[in-house]
């Protein structure tokens, strides 16, 4: 888990939260309301998306507007296995790691995962392979 982690909140600027995220070699951060709690989510792909999508520049447009509201999130008790079931299932790569009041105390990523799960034994390799194949598989669409 990254702890703690680097926020931002909804009025913060695309330029600001792209600037946090290269400050922190990170590709995502949460966005926190004026409590503190959980509100969203903005990727590094999401703020790349929106700029290239108007004529506005990066810090005219807020991460309000392009931010990811439904977030899936998880407690710092839950089973790494559990978290890892989550990521296969939402196609996630990085969730929130909360606090019982909704503050986010860190971030948990596939990475992190890799890095301290599997040289520790704690996670065999064949539970990330199968977590990423999940991830990343073409799912068919509907009819």
């Amino acid at each position: 888990m990254t702890a703690p982690p680097i926020t931002c909140t909804r009025e913060t600027s695309l330029g600001v939260a792209a600037s946090r995220m290269a400050e922190s070699n990170a590709g995502i951060l949460p966005v926190v309301n004026e409590k503190g709690t959980l509100a969203g989510i903005i990727t590094d792909r999401d703020i790349c998306l929106a700029v290239s999508r108007t004529n506005r520049n990066a810090i005219s447009i807020s991460v309000r507007e392009v931010m990811t509201r439904k977030v899936l999130s998880v407690h710092a008790g839950d089973d790494v296995r559990r978290v890892l079931a989550l990521m296969r299932t939402a196609r996630v790569r990085r969730v929130p790691i909360l606090d019982d009041a909704g503050h986010v105390t860190g971030l948990l990523s596939i990475d992190d995962v890799v890095v301290l799960g599997v040289p520790h034994g704690d996670i065999a390799a064949r539970e990330i392979v199968d977590t990423l194949h999940d991830m990343y598989a073409p799912r068919p669409r509907a009819a």
